[in-house]
């Protein structure tokens, strides 16, 4: 029952979108260099990244959007207003919060700036996802 009533392909696409978006703020040519810089990460001249940089983060971003269009079942959210304020709730309340606190393990070199680009990211990313969940 709580998988029945959900809109599998506004999950998708909404997961297919926070995705995206958070590897596209992370790139070199956005945030990704002083994103590695605060976590003191000294990118190698021929570094290539594995699947697994992608498999993770896309999974991930699907289970937090389902959880999204599960939340939006159970608080009945009728409006753009209502999936926004959701969104932006658990952006912050969850997403950027998150990151700060795992930020501050000790081998990271700039904790602050590393909360920042990848929180912002969640806070932003999480509330597109509950905005393309309620639109689809």
């Amino acid at each position: 029952m709580l998988f029945s009533n959900l809109n599998y392909l506004g999950i998708l696409s909404a997961t297919i979108c926070y995705c995206g978006f958070s590897g596209i703020w992370h790139r070199q040519f956005a945030f990704g260099k002083i994103w590695e810089g605060a976590m003191g990460f000294n990118r190698p001249q021929n570094w290539k990244e594995t699947n697994i940089y992608y498999i993770i983060p896309f999974f991930s971003c699907l289970a937090t959007t389902t959880a999204i269009a599960i939340l939006q079942n159970f608080a009945n959210i009728a409006s753009f207003q209502n999936a926004l304020t959701l969104g932006v709730t658990m952006g912050v309340g969850f997403g950027l919060t998150l990151t700060f606190t795992n930020a501050t393990i000790p081998i990271m070199k700039k904790p602050l700036v590393f909360g920042i680009i990848t929180g912002s990211a969640h806070a932003i990313g999480i509330t597109l996802a509950s905005i393309i969940v309620y639109a689809i």
